[in-house]
Protein backbone atom coordinates (compact mmCIF):
# COMPACT_ATOMS: atom_id res chain seq x y z
CA UNK A 1 0.00 0.00 0.00
CA UNK A 2 1.06 3.59 -0.63
CA UNK A 3 -0.61 6.97 -0.14
CA UNK A 4 -2.68 7.83 -3.25
CA UNK A 5 -0.80 10.18 -5.57
CA UNK A 6 2.43 9.94 -3.58
CA UNK A 7 5.93 9.54 -4.96
CA UNK A 8 6.28 6.47 -2.75
CA UNK A 9 3.38 4.76 -4.50
CA UNK A 10 4.73 5.75 -7.91
CA UNK A 11 8.11 4.19 -7.10
CA UNK A 12 6.47 0.96 -5.95
CA UNK A 13 4.46 0.67 -9.16
CA UNK A 14 7.42 1.59 -11.37
CA UNK A 15 9.55 -0.97 -9.57
CA UNK A 16 7.16 -3.75 -10.46
CA UNK A 17 6.93 -2.66 -14.10
CA UNK A 18 10.71 -2.84 -14.39
CA UNK A 19 10.21 -6.60 -14.54
CA UNK A 20 9.28 -7.10 -18.20
CA UNK A 21 7.04 -10.06 -17.31
CA UNK A 22 4.43 -7.78 -15.77
CA UNK A 23 1.94 -5.55 -17.58
CA UNK A 24 -0.48 -5.13 -14.67
CA UNK A 25 -0.11 -4.23 -10.99
CA UNK A 26 -2.78 -4.80 -8.35
CA UNK A 27 -2.33 -2.37 -5.45
CA UNK A 28 -3.43 -3.71 -2.07
CA UNK A 29 -6.53 -1.92 -0.76
CA UNK A 30 -6.28 0.60 -3.57
CA UNK A 31 -6.75 -0.25 -7.25
CA UNK A 32 -5.09 -1.60 -10.35
CA UNK A 33 -2.60 -0.17 -12.86
CA UNK A 34 -2.08 -1.54 -16.37
CA UNK A 35 0.51 -0.67 -18.97
CA UNK A 36 0.39 -1.02 -22.73
CA UNK A 37 2.01 0.11 -25.93
CA UNK A 38 -0.88 2.55 -26.44
CA UNK A 39 -4.25 3.35 -24.88
CA UNK A 40 -6.06 0.63 -26.84
CA UNK A 41 -3.56 -2.00 -25.74
CA UNK A 42 -3.84 -0.93 -22.10
CA UNK A 43 -7.64 -0.94 -22.24
CA UNK A 44 -7.73 -4.44 -23.72
CA UNK A 45 -5.46 -5.66 -20.94
CA UNK A 46 -7.72 -4.06 -18.36
CA UNK A 47 -10.82 -5.66 -19.87
CA UNK A 48 -9.11 -9.05 -19.97
CA UNK A 49 -7.90 -8.75 -16.37
CA UNK A 50 -11.41 -7.90 -15.18
CA UNK A 51 -12.77 -10.89 -17.13
CA UNK A 52 -10.21 -13.17 -15.46
CA UNK A 53 -11.06 -11.88 -12.00
CA UNK A 54 -14.80 -12.30 -12.48
CA UNK A 55 -14.27 -15.81 -13.84
CA UNK A 56 -12.12 -16.78 -10.84
CA UNK A 57 -14.64 -15.37 -8.37
CA UNK A 58 -17.56 -17.20 -9.99
CA UNK A 59 -15.58 -20.42 -10.38
CA UNK A 60 -14.80 -20.31 -6.67
CA UNK A 61 -18.52 -20.49 -5.96
CA UNK A 62 -18.76 -23.76 -7.89
CA UNK A 63 -15.59 -25.53 -6.79
CA UNK A 64 -11.83 -25.25 -6.81
CA UNK A 65 -10.25 -23.20 -9.59
CA UNK A 66 -7.96 -25.25 -11.83
CA UNK A 67 -5.12 -23.24 -13.34
CA UNK A 68 -3.10 -24.04 -16.45
CA UNK A 69 0.54 -25.07 -16.09
CA UNK A 70 3.35 -23.16 -17.81
CA UNK A 71 3.65 -26.09 -20.23
CA UNK A 72 -0.04 -25.90 -21.14
CA UNK A 73 0.17 -22.15 -21.75
CA UNK A 74 3.26 -22.62 -23.94
CA UNK A 75 1.49 -25.36 -25.88
CA UNK A 76 -1.47 -23.04 -26.49
CA UNK A 77 0.78 -20.30 -27.83
CA UNK A 78 2.56 -22.78 -30.10
CA UNK A 79 -0.73 -23.78 -31.72
CA UNK A 80 -1.08 -20.40 -33.41
CA UNK A 81 -1.17 -21.26 -37.14
CA UNK A 82 1.91 -19.75 -38.76
CA UNK A 83 2.01 -21.24 -42.25
CA UNK A 84 -1.47 -20.57 -43.57
CA UNK A 85 -1.86 -20.80 -47.33
CA UNK A 86 -3.41 -17.75 -48.96
CA UNK A 87 -5.18 -17.17 -52.25
CA UNK A 88 -5.38 -14.11 -54.47
CA UNK A 89 -8.16 -12.78 -56.70
CA UNK A 90 -10.76 -12.84 -53.93
CA UNK A 91 -14.36 -12.35 -55.00
CA UNK A 92 -16.98 -10.67 -52.82
CA UNK A 93 -20.42 -11.39 -54.30
CA UNK A 94 -23.53 -9.96 -52.66
CA UNK A 95 -24.37 -13.07 -50.61
CA UNK A 96 -20.84 -13.12 -49.19
CA UNK A 97 -20.99 -9.43 -48.26
CA UNK A 98 -24.35 -9.96 -46.55
CA UNK A 99 -22.83 -12.67 -44.36
CA UNK A 100 -19.97 -10.35 -43.37
CA UNK A 101 -22.45 -7.71 -42.23
CA UNK A 102 -24.48 -10.26 -40.28
CA UNK A 103 -21.35 -11.54 -38.55
CA UNK A 104 -20.28 -8.04 -37.49
CA UNK A 105 -23.76 -7.32 -36.10
CA UNK A 106 -23.72 -10.52 -34.05
CA UNK A 107 -20.20 -9.83 -32.76
CA UNK A 108 -21.18 -6.34 -31.59
CA UNK A 109 -24.34 -7.69 -30.00
CA UNK A 110 -22.25 -10.31 -28.21
CA UNK A 111 -19.90 -7.61 -26.89
CA UNK A 112 -22.84 -5.47 -25.75
CA UNK A 113 -24.27 -8.40 -23.79
CA UNK A 114 -20.99 -9.48 -22.22
CA UNK A 115 -20.73 -12.66 -24.27
CA UNK A 116 -17.44 -11.53 -25.85
CA UNK A 117 -14.66 -9.15 -24.93
CA UNK A 118 -12.32 -7.21 -27.19
CA UNK A 119 -9.59 -9.84 -27.06
CA UNK A 120 -11.60 -13.03 -27.55
CA UNK A 121 -14.51 -14.34 -29.55
CA UNK A 122 -14.61 -16.20 -32.86
CA UNK A 123 -17.53 -16.36 -35.28
CA UNK A 124 -17.72 -18.28 -38.54
CA UNK A 125 -20.46 -18.86 -41.11
CA UNK A 126 -20.59 -21.40 -43.91
CA UNK A 127 -20.74 -19.66 -47.28
CA UNK A 128 -20.69 -22.12 -50.18
CA UNK A 129 -20.14 -25.86 -49.74
CA UNK A 130 -17.29 -26.10 -47.21
CA UNK A 131 -16.00 -22.56 -47.83
CA UNK A 132 -16.72 -20.16 -44.98
CA UNK A 133 -16.08 -16.77 -43.41
CA UNK A 134 -14.34 -16.38 -40.05
CA UNK A 135 -13.19 -13.59 -37.75
CA UNK A 136 -9.53 -12.47 -37.90
CA UNK A 137 -6.85 -12.57 -35.25
CA UNK A 138 -5.60 -9.47 -33.43
CA UNK A 139 -8.57 -7.22 -34.18
CA UNK A 140 -10.57 -5.86 -31.22
CA UNK A 141 -13.94 -7.55 -31.39
CA UNK A 142 -15.96 -4.38 -30.93
CA UNK A 143 -13.96 -2.69 -33.71
CA UNK A 144 -14.35 -5.42 -36.35
CA UNK A 145 -15.64 -4.24 -39.74
CA UNK A 146 -17.10 -6.37 -42.54
CA UNK A 147 -13.87 -5.85 -44.49
CA UNK A 148 -11.87 -7.47 -41.64
CA UNK A 149 -13.68 -10.81 -41.93
CA UNK A 150 -11.54 -13.55 -43.52
CA UNK A 151 -12.82 -15.66 -46.40
CA UNK A 152 -11.66 -19.30 -46.33
CA UNK A 153 -11.81 -21.01 -49.71
CA UNK A 154 -10.55 -24.53 -50.43
CA UNK A 155 -8.76 -24.46 -47.08
CA UNK A 156 -6.88 -21.24 -47.87
CA UNK A 157 -7.32 -17.76 -46.40
CA UNK A 158 -7.80 -14.65 -48.49
CA UNK A 159 -4.55 -12.80 -49.05
CA UNK A 160 -3.46 -10.20 -46.51
CA UNK A 161 -5.52 -11.53 -43.59
CA UNK A 162 -4.86 -13.91 -40.69
CA UNK A 163 -7.83 -16.00 -39.49
CA UNK A 164 -8.61 -17.14 -35.95
CA UNK A 165 -6.27 -19.71 -34.44
CA UNK A 166 -9.16 -22.23 -34.38
CA UNK A 167 -9.72 -22.01 -38.14
CA UNK A 168 -8.71 -25.65 -38.71
CA UNK A 169 -11.35 -26.91 -36.29
CA UNK A 170 -14.04 -24.69 -37.81
CA UNK A 171 -13.17 -26.04 -41.25
CA UNK A 172 -13.37 -29.66 -40.07
CA UNK A 173 -16.69 -29.07 -38.30
CA UNK A 174 -18.21 -27.81 -41.55
CA UNK A 175 -16.73 -30.68 -43.54
CA UNK A 176 -18.07 -33.38 -41.20
CA UNK A 177 -21.38 -31.78 -40.23
CA UNK A 178 -23.53 -30.65 -43.19
CA UNK A 179 -26.29 -29.55 -40.79
CA UNK A 180 -24.02 -26.94 -39.18
CA UNK A 181 -23.82 -23.58 -40.92
CA UNK A 182 -22.51 -21.29 -38.19
CA UNK A 183 -20.19 -21.51 -35.19
CA UNK A 184 -19.51 -19.18 -32.25
CA UNK A 185 -16.53 -19.76 -29.96
CA UNK A 186 -16.19 -17.45 -26.98
CA UNK A 187 -15.56 -17.12 -23.22
CA UNK A 188 -18.56 -15.77 -21.30
CA UNK A 189 -17.84 -15.38 -17.60
CA UNK A 190 -20.32 -17.89 -16.17
CA UNK A 191 -19.67 -20.62 -18.72
CA UNK A 192 -15.95 -20.15 -18.12
CA UNK A 193 -16.54 -20.42 -14.37
CA UNK A 194 -17.66 -23.99 -15.07
CA UNK A 195 -14.80 -24.55 -17.51
CA UNK A 196 -12.06 -23.55 -15.05
CA UNK A 197 -13.56 -25.22 -11.98
CA UNK A 198 -14.34 -28.60 -13.51
CA UNK A 199 -17.94 -28.18 -12.36
CA UNK A 200 -20.48 -29.92 -14.57
CA UNK A 201 -22.54 -27.52 -16.66
CA UNK A 202 -25.92 -29.15 -16.15
CA UNK A 203 -28.58 -27.59 -18.38
CA UNK A 204 -31.39 -29.59 -16.79
CA UNK A 205 -32.45 -26.53 -14.84
CA UNK A 206 -35.65 -25.62 -16.67
CA UNK A 207 -37.25 -27.24 -19.75
CA UNK A 208 -36.31 -24.39 -22.11
CA UNK A 209 -32.59 -24.68 -21.33
CA UNK A 210 -32.51 -28.38 -22.10
CA UNK A 211 -34.71 -28.06 -25.21
CA UNK A 212 -32.38 -25.42 -26.68
CA UNK A 213 -29.06 -27.00 -25.68
CA UNK A 214 -29.50 -30.66 -24.73
CA UNK A 215 -26.78 -32.05 -22.49
CA UNK A 216 -23.45 -30.20 -22.79
CA UNK A 217 -20.22 -32.24 -22.55
CA UNK A 218 -16.85 -30.91 -21.41
CA UNK A 219 -13.59 -31.85 -23.11
CA UNK A 220 -9.99 -31.45 -21.86
CA UNK A 221 -7.87 -28.40 -22.58
CA UNK A 222 -5.83 -28.71 -25.77
CA UNK A 223 -8.08 -31.29 -27.42
CA UNK A 224 -9.42 -28.78 -29.96
CA UNK A 225 -5.90 -28.46 -31.40
CA UNK A 226 -4.59 -32.00 -30.87
CA UNK A 227 -7.67 -34.04 -31.84
CA UNK A 228 -9.41 -31.91 -34.46
CA UNK A 229 -11.23 -34.77 -36.21
CA UNK A 230 -12.44 -36.29 -32.96
CA UNK A 231 -13.77 -32.99 -31.65
CA UNK A 232 -15.43 -32.12 -34.97
CA UNK A 233 -17.27 -35.46 -34.94
CA UNK A 234 -18.68 -34.70 -31.48
CA UNK A 235 -20.85 -31.98 -33.01
CA UNK A 236 -22.88 -34.63 -34.81
CA UNK A 237 -24.61 -35.25 -31.48
CA UNK A 238 -23.86 -32.07 -29.51
CA UNK A 239 -24.89 -28.50 -30.19
CA UNK A 240 -22.66 -27.03 -27.48
CA UNK A 241 -19.29 -28.21 -26.14
CA UNK A 242 -17.40 -26.70 -23.21
CA UNK A 243 -13.59 -26.78 -23.42
CA UNK A 244 -11.88 -26.84 -20.03
CA UNK A 245 -9.84 -23.70 -19.30
CA UNK A 246 -10.44 -22.49 -22.84
CA UNK A 247 -13.83 -21.63 -24.32
CA UNK A 248 -17.29 -22.75 -25.33
CA UNK A 249 -18.18 -23.82 -28.88
CA UNK A 250 -21.78 -23.28 -29.97
CA UNK A 251 -23.07 -24.50 -33.34
CA UNK A 252 -26.27 -24.13 -35.29
CA UNK A 253 -27.91 -23.47 -38.63
CA UNK A 254 -28.57 -19.74 -38.98
CA UNK A 255 -26.13 -17.47 -37.14
CA UNK A 256 -28.92 -15.80 -35.19
CA UNK A 257 -30.04 -19.23 -33.93
CA UNK A 258 -26.50 -20.01 -32.83
CA UNK A 259 -26.34 -16.70 -30.98
CA UNK A 260 -29.61 -17.60 -29.24
CA UNK A 261 -28.10 -20.91 -28.09
CA UNK A 262 -25.06 -19.07 -26.74
CA UNK A 263 -27.28 -16.62 -24.89
CA UNK A 264 -29.34 -19.43 -23.34
CA UNK A 265 -26.16 -21.29 -22.34
CA UNK A 266 -24.62 -18.28 -20.58
CA UNK A 267 -27.83 -17.37 -18.76
CA UNK A 268 -28.22 -21.00 -17.68
CA UNK A 269 -24.64 -21.01 -16.41
CA UNK A 270 -25.30 -17.75 -14.57
CA UNK A 271 -28.34 -19.25 -12.84
CA UNK A 272 -26.21 -22.17 -11.63
CA UNK A 273 -23.52 -19.84 -10.28
CA UNK A 274 -26.09 -17.72 -8.44
CA UNK A 275 -28.06 -20.72 -7.15
CA UNK A 276 -24.90 -22.26 -5.68
CA UNK A 277 -25.19 -19.76 -2.82
CA UNK A 278 -28.45 -21.31 -1.60
CA UNK A 279 -27.97 -25.00 -2.34
CA UNK A 280 -27.15 -27.71 -4.89
CA UNK A 281 -29.01 -28.04 -8.17
CA UNK A 282 -32.06 -30.27 -8.30
CA UNK A 283 -32.07 -31.19 -11.99
CA UNK A 284 -35.01 -32.26 -14.09
CA UNK A 285 -35.26 -36.06 -13.92
CA UNK A 286 -34.60 -38.56 -16.70
CA UNK A 287 -38.31 -39.34 -17.09
CA UNK A 288 -39.14 -35.68 -17.58
CA UNK A 289 -36.28 -35.36 -20.08
CA UNK A 290 -37.67 -38.31 -22.03
CA UNK A 291 -41.06 -36.58 -22.08
CA UNK A 292 -39.40 -33.45 -23.50
CA UNK A 293 -37.67 -35.50 -26.20
CA UNK A 294 -41.02 -36.82 -27.36
CA UNK A 295 -43.02 -33.61 -26.97
CA UNK A 296 -40.50 -31.39 -28.78
CA UNK A 297 -38.84 -33.99 -31.02
CA UNK A 298 -35.34 -33.15 -29.80
CA UNK A 299 -32.33 -35.05 -28.54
Amino acid sequence: YGTPGSEDLGKKIAGVFQDKRFRAVIMENHGVVLGGTDMMDAYQRFETLEFCCRTIVNAGKLGKVKYLSDEQVASYVNHIPRNISHFMDVEYPSDERALRTEMVNIIRRSCDQGLMISTYGTVSVRWRNDDFLITPRDVARWDILPSDIVQIKNGMAEAGKIPSRSVALHQRIYQLNPHINSIICTQPINLMAHAVSGSKFDVRTIPESWIFLQDVPSIPFGLIYNEIDGVAKMFRENRVILVENDSVFVTGDKLLNTFDYLEVAEFSANSLVMASAIGPLKPIGDKEIDDLRIAFNVG
